[in-house]
């Protein structure tokens, strides 16, 4: 896993592809238990297949596919629930340990590979595993609804019912778990807010909601205390599409307690992730920013957001971050003397928008669901 950040998606994918091959070359496809072989032997092999297909299912993710495996019809068990000190020499060959009750050192993987095996199991009767499930028109709307509390309701029995608040590995595993299904379910909603004739108030009001919940678990996740240790694990799956929807919603919002409510979590965002200010590093990074200063102007312009005295000080940061963004684009841009790559396009850095003046600040974020690239704030660099 330390490899993901380090070498290309793609190098990535077709070694994982190897490593898969071999493993089923070898039988590690086909559950121990029906080779006859022993409990350890078993249970190594589970343990082995299971954090492949993870792993394969991380960089199907940031490449948009679906890995084929996933589709395949494998019967690997689930690792059990135990601790590698419950094997003992003088146990029987052919007896496995009894299953641990509540969190074992174990758990924080298997918790990933429950989440896996449970939409795997759910789409079994119809022949295939689709990442886009939560997306996908085809599937009713009940039945994802049916199938995310039962997720979240496997998750409490197994797991969140016996973790520690005050241990850190105990809290991020209950962020990831309430995370991840508030992800589902905001998934769902927006599906259904991109068509512009089946959204009322009362489905906005749920989608703000549920948006503004990850948004919260992202902050908290990047600013609380016992948490710090695993900034490494934290950086990458900014909510974006959580974002975005927040933003459209602020520019909207006549309300001005809620439009400032809105504002002050941008505000803790950034405050508790700066690398949101790092805006070369990421292409979203630097439209989010002119996003957020134009959305500020309609919201000032509309007097959502009280006195222009009350200006959050992000609004101003991120003002003065696209300022430095334009001035060192034309440097850049001067320094190669307009020379083109090999794309066509020019080099240097992206060149942000002209940053928006009051007069236009009405029109400046006139956005709705339907109008936003999804697939952008969806990409994973």
């Amino acid at each position: 896993m330390v490899s993901v950040d380090r070498l290309s998606t793609q190098s990535l994918w077709a070694l994982m592809g190897l490593a898969i091959r071999n493993g089923e070359k070898l039988g590690i496809h086909r559950d121990g238990t029906f080779l006859g072989l022993s409990p350890l032997e078993t249970e190594d092999r589970r343990r082995l297949w299971w954090q492949l297909q993870y792993f394969d299912l991380i960089l199907a993710i940031r490449l948009g596919i679906t890995p084929l495996t996933l589709m395949a019809d494998w019967d690997v068990k689930l690792p059990l629930n135990i601790e590698d000190d419950d094997w003992t020499p003088d146990m029987e060959n052919f007896k496995f340990p009894e299953e641990r009750k509540g969190l074992t050192s174990m758990s924080y993987c298997l918790f990933t590979y429950y989440v896996l095996d449970q939409q795997r199991q759910y789409h079994v009767d119809k022949g295939q595993f689709e990442l886009s499930w939560s997306t996908n028109q085809s599937v009713p709307k009940h039945t994802k609804e049916a199938f995310i509390d039962q997720l979240e309701d496997g998750l409490n029995r197994i797991f969140l019912q016996y973790c520690d608040p005050i241990k850190p590995l105990d809290m991020l595993l209950q962020l990831i778990a309430r995370a991840l299904t508030c992800v589902f379910r905001q998934r769902i909603l927006l599906t259904i807010s991109e068509h512009p004739g089946h959204v009322d108030h009362e489905h906005r009001g749920l989608l703000l909601a549920a948006s503004m919940q990850l948004l919260e678990y992202s902050v908290i996740t990047h600013s609380h205390r016992l948490l710090k240790d695993f900034e490494w694990f934290t950086t990458k799956g900014f909510p974006w599409p959580a974002f975005m929807v927040v933003l459209v919603e602020a520019s909207h919002e006549n309300d001005m307690d809620k439009c400032q409510r809105i504002w002050s979590l941008l505000s803790d965002l950034y405050a508790a992730n700066t690398s949101l200010l790092e805006l070369t590093e990421d292409r979203r990074r630097l439209h989010a920013a002119e996003l957020i200063v134009a959305a500020w102007k309609t919201c000032q312009s509309k007097g959502t957001v009280g006195q222009p005295s009350q200006k959050p000080e992000l609004v101003t940061t991120l003002e003065s971050r696209l300022a430095e963004c334009l001035n060192m684009s034309a440097q850049r841009l001067g320094a190669n003397d307009g020379h083109k790559d090999n794309t066509g396009e020019a080099t240097g850095l992206e060149t942000p928008q002209n940053l928006p003046v009051e007069q236009d600040a009405t029109p400046l974020f006139d956005l709705d669901f339907q109008d936003i690239d999804w697939s952008f704030w969806n990409s994973i660099d």
